[in-house]
Order: structure tokens, then C-alpha cells, then sequence
């Protein structure tokens, strides 16, 4: 094949294609090596380089095939001395190239094939490109021509013709009619890639068009001196935007809007006659609050905030600009929501004064608010005037007069409000305090060489009708001698156990907090291992809970042994079960 004609080829069906040369050129030998490959016996698997010369048509193939010593797969390996043959530096474990080119390889192709072959990589290559074209695209605003508008939505040619986008009809601004060759630019809002090509979803509500709309038009923040941050949007009827100055000296709101507004405008008729407002952010949301709910005049913002969820703004305006804060159907107070972030009350001077006239008779109140407490009488009088005489407005001086004692009267409020958080705070420490109950320490166990003496110094229990609670088992217990030429209160039985005469039950208990009126015979030695696993014992039921543990005991005792039952209601055990 001549030159001119290779390269006339080649930069035809790029041109034809709309794709760069470089890769029809791979689509070309994509194709000669599927041609290769279909002419010998070469698998799928084995690598298949084709070159091409453009200066001169010439096309080589190579093969790439593993040097060994011995060789056990030809189409894959080549043995060390045929590969020195070719490149004498060659060694093992290394890849050479073949040159296995047929002969006469370009007259022998079958055209047809090729042509198939071709057309076939090249589709596949289109869609790649135009895929990975459009998703560096995607959050951008393309330029297309609408083609078709139908019930479902429209669908618009980008890039030349290249490709189909589709507008939804839910993604279109109500009212908007578009029509056949109409030149519109969109919101690449989604890139697909489906078998039978990129499936592109534009979008004309998105509120990231007026982002993008605005940084063509507006160099200021093209740039970064000027930065939006926020945008709240009601395709077809209004959009505001909340933008801020990222150096000193610079009008963000007078950047936008332009001079005699033409940037604004501009906007304003690409979005079909869509209304836009530019306001000047503020990092205090009261300030930012106010101006989100222009053109209407705001007197006071009150703010509310529970948790992040719940922060509400109660606005007051005068009665004559509440309808004006509200908008048609709620609109201007939706939008300032969206864009603040803030759940917004609005409330007329009117509501406000006669929901803090009767708050403020509250002394303490009074005292907190200080000097604007003396504007009370006057607010009453010109409340009670104002509902006498509907529409009346309200003057200047009275408008002054009642945002002073507003604002005070807020701040008062929250002042107490907090001063009562803190307090139900406090207490409630206090009563967790005092819930907690001090786990006692037991006391040093008796050493083995004193028994007798504290049982000498032991006082001789004073018989009663009913039983003591005797000392816990952590405390020395005397010895049965004590007890001699005294009468017993116990009965027969428990005396005679007490002998050792009848063996006492041990329950199969884990060890509690109950004392027994029943006295060892030897005192108990505790050791320190003892004593910490007491302790943890104490620590775990008090964490556990009573209840728990006093619904175990009753049941574990009662179902063991009756008497033994009855011996422990002398103790605190008996106060547990008659609970």
C-alpha cells in the first residue's frame, strides 16, 4: 500500500470519526493481529505486536516467546541457542521478539474481514472515548441542540452530533417549552456506560447550573475572589444565592449582579425569566438570617438551638412587610430556610409583642432586662392601640422602641433559661450522688496468735425474744465458750446444732452480704486474696442490680432448705425477701 493512501486512511476515518489518529492507528493493528491470529495456529493468549510504518505501508508482526534451556512449549518458548541466533545477549528467563510476518501478509489479508474487523474497533473505541470524554465533563455545563422533545422528556446532540443526552422531563424547569433545534445549555448530572454506549442525563433544575452559570459570567469567582456559599433553587420561580468575598475591598453582591445588572441578566434569560437573588453572606446567622429573607425589612432574630436538628429563628417583621417575609404560597421564607439552614418562624410585630408582654410580668424577668424594662407600659399602649386601629403603621420611633425591648427582653430570657439548665443540671448530679452507695472495706483479718484474747474482750450477747443480726464474717467471731452458763435463745434443734451434735446444711449459695445468728466454732481467718474478691463481688451485685439479686436469694433458699430459711430471717436477709 502506498503512502498516501495509509495515511490518507488513516486521517479519514479519524477525521470522519471525530477521534485522534493515534487511536485509529491501534485500531488498526488490533485488527491485523486478529487477523494474524485467525491465519496461523497463534492462541488468544500469546502476546501479538503488529507495526506499522506510515512513511512507507510496510507492516511487521512479532511474537513474544520465553528463552529456556529445554523447550516443552513451542508456541510460547524458544530454546536458548535459536534465541542467541537472533540476539546473541539473550539469556534465560528472558522475553525475545520474533519477527514471524507471513509473506505477502498484506495481499493475503481478506479485505472484507479487515473492513468488518475495523469498523467493529472502531465503534468500541468511540464509545471508550466518548465515555471517558463526557465523565471528565460530568458536573459541567455542555452546549447541545435539542433534536426531539417528546411526553417523557427531550432529547438534545452534544458534542457535534457525537452524542445523544437525554433531559428528562422531571429534570426540565416548569414552564419551559423547548424547541427542535433549539441551542441550550444543561447540566451534565450523570455519565452511564451501557453496552450499547455512554447514556448522558442532563439536567436544567439542578441547582449546580446557577453555580456553574454564574462562574462563566462572572470572572470574580471564575477566579476565586469571590466564593458562593450556598444556593437554594425553585426552578421557574426564584433561586438565592449566599455568596462572600475572599479578599478585602471586594463587592461580592455588586460582582454578580454587574454593571446595570447585565451579568444578572444574562442568568435571568438563560433560565427563562427566572427570578435570582444575590445575598451577602455572614458567619453570625442572625445578620445572615435577616438578609436571607430580603427584600422583606427584618426588626429582630431570635435564635433556638436545641441540638444541631431543631435550631429554629423567630423572626419578627412589621406588619405591613409579613407577607412580603413570607411570599407567595411561602416561598421567600422556604428558600431563606434552605439557604440558612435554619427552621424560620415568622412573626408579625403585632404576634411578637403579645407573646412577650406577658412573659416579661415576671419580676425576675424585669430585673434581668434592666433599663429596657421601662419601655413596657409604652409597648403595651402602642399594642393596645394597633389592634384598636387594623392597618395602622407603625412609626419610626415605635419601631425602634420595640426592637430595644425585644432584644432585651430575649436576652433575659435566655439568660434565666440558662441560669435553670445549669441548676436542674446541678441537681441532678447531686441526686446521682447521692444514689451511690460507698462500697466499705472490710477490716484487717485477727491475727492467729490473738483469738483468745478477743474472745476475752468480747462483749456476752444480752438474751432477747428474737435474734440479733450477729457481726458479718469479715469480723472476728468469738468462740462457743463465751456463750457458756448463759441461756440460749435459740430453740433445742439450733442449739444442738450449735454443739455439733446435728451438722448444719451449708447452702449451695455464692457467698453474700448476710450475717448469720449462728457463731463458728473457730474464728475465720480472711486473706488479703479473700478480701479483694469480696470486693469484686460487692462491686459486680452493686452494678447488677438488688432486685436481680434479691429475687435469686429468695428462690435458692426457699427451694434448698425451709429451716434454714428460717434461721436467716434475724438478719437482712429478712428485710431482702419481705421486700
Amino acid at each position: 500500500m502506498a503512502k498516501s493512501e495509509l495515511l490518507l486512511a488513516v486521517n479519514q476515518i479519524a477525521a470522519d470519526r471525530n477521534l485522534p489518529r493515534e487511536v485509529v492507528l491501534d485500531v488498526l493493528k488490533g485488527a491485523l493481529a486478529t487477523v494474524f491470529r485467525r491465519m496461523t495456529d497463534v492462541g488468544s493468549t500469546q502476546a501479538v505486536d503488529v507495526e506499522i510504518d506510515l512513511e512507507t505501508g510496510h507492516i511487521r508482526v512479532f511474537l513474544q516467546k520465553a528463552v529456556v534451556e529445554v523447550v516443552e512449549d513451542p508456541r510460547h518458548e524458544i530454546s536458548l541457542v535459536e534465541a542467541r541466533r537472533i540476539c546473541p545477549d539473550v539469556r534465560v528467563g528472558e522475553t525475545i521478539r520474533l519477527d514471524v510476518t507471513p509473506a505477502n501478509f498484506a495481499q493475503r489479508i481478506a479485505a472484507q474481514n479487515v473492513r468488518q474487523i475495523i469498523l467493529q474497533r472502531i465503534r468500541e473505541a468511540e464509545r471508550d472515548y466518548l465515555y471517558r470524554y463526557f465523565s471528565e465533563q460530568e458536573g459541567e455545563i455542555v452546549h447541545g441542540v435539542v433534536q426531539a422533545v417528546t411526553p417523557q422528556g427531550a432529547t438534545v446532540l452534544l458534542a457535534q452530533g457525537r452524542a445523544e443526552a437525554v433531559l428528562p422531563r422531571n429534570q426540565m424547569v416548569p414552564g419551559e417549552r423547548l424547541q427542535p433545534h433549539q441551542r441550550i445549555r444543561a447540566y451534565l448530572a450523570e455519565v452511564r456506560q451501557t453496552s450499547r454506549g455512554p447514556e448522558l442525563i442532563l439536567s436544567r433544575t439542578h441547582k449546580n447550573l446557577i453555580r456553574r452559570l454564574l462562574e462563566t459570567e462572572v470572572p470574580e469567582i471564575y477566579n476565586g475572589l469571590v466564593e458562593i456559599k450556598a444556593i437554594a433553587r425553585e426552578p421557574g420561580q426564584r433561586t438565592k444565592v449566599a455568596v462572600a468575598a475572599t479578599q478585602p475591598n471586594i463587592d461580592a453582591v455588586g460582582a454578580c449582579i454587574g454593571q446595570r445588572g447585565m451579568r444578572i441578566q444574562n442568568l435571568v434569560h438563560e433560565l427563562g425569566g427566572e427570578k435570582i437573588d444575590v445575598i451577602e453572606w455572614h458567619p453570625d446567622p442572625a445578620i445572615f438570617i435577616a438578609k436571607a429573607l430580603s427584600p422583606a425589612r427584618v426588626l429582630t432574630v431570635h435564635l433556638f438551638e436545641e441540638k444541631r436538628s431543631e435550631r429554629t429563628a423567630q423572626v419578627v417583621v412589621p406588619d405591613d412587610q409579613l407577607s412580603l417575609a413570607i411570599g407567595r404560597e411561602g416561598l421567600n421564607a422556604r428558600l431563606a430556610a434552605r439557604l440558612t439552614g435554619w427552621r424560620i418562624d415568622i412573626h408579625s410585630l403585632t404576634e411578637a409583642l403579645e407573646q412577650w408582654l406577658p412573659r416579661v410580668e415576671d419580676p425576675e424577668l424585669q430585673e434581668r432586662m434592666g433599663e429596657a424594662a421601662r419601655l413596657i407600659p409604652a409597648m403595651r399602649e402602642a399594642l393596645a392601640r394597633h389592634k384598636s386601629q387594623p392597618g395602622l403603621p407603625w412609626s419610626a420611633d415605635e419601631l425602634r422602641d420595640a426592637r430595644t425591648f425585644l432584644e432585651a427582653a430575649y436576652q433575659a430570657y435566655m439568660a434565666r433559661r440558662e441560669a435553670e439548665r445549669a441548676r436542674r443540671k446541678a441537681q441532678k448530679a447531686a441526686q446521682v450522688e447521692a444514689l451511690e452507695v460507698p462500697v466499705e472495706k472490710p477490716e484487717p483479718a485477727p491475727q492467729p496468735a490473738e483469738p483468745a484474747r478477743v474472745a476475752e474482750e468480747a462483749p456476752i450477747p444480752e438474751p432477747v425474744a428474737t435474734a440479733e443480726p450477729a457481726p458479718s464474717t469479715q469480723e472476728a467471731v468469738p468462740e462457743p465458750l463465751a456463750l457458756e452458763g448463759r441461756e440460749s435463745p435459740l430453740s433445742e434443734e439450733t442449739a444442738r446444732e450449735v454443739e455439733g451434735e446435728i451438722p448444719v446444711p451449708e447452702p449451695a449459695l455464692e457467698p453474700l452480704e448476710v450475717s448469720f445468728p449462728i457463731p463458728e466454732p473457730e474464728p475465720v481467718e480472711i486473706e488479703g486474696d479473700e478480701d479483694e474478691e469480696e470486693e469484686e463481688e460487692l462491686r459486680r451485685r452493686k452494678k447488677a442490680g438488688k432486685g436481680k439479686e434479691r429475687r435469686r436469694v429468695r428462690y435458692e433458699i426457699d427451694y434448698e432448705d425451709e429451716t434454714w430459711l428460717r434461721r436467716m430471717r434475724g438478719g437482712r436477709v429478712r428485710d431482702w425477701l419481705e421486700e
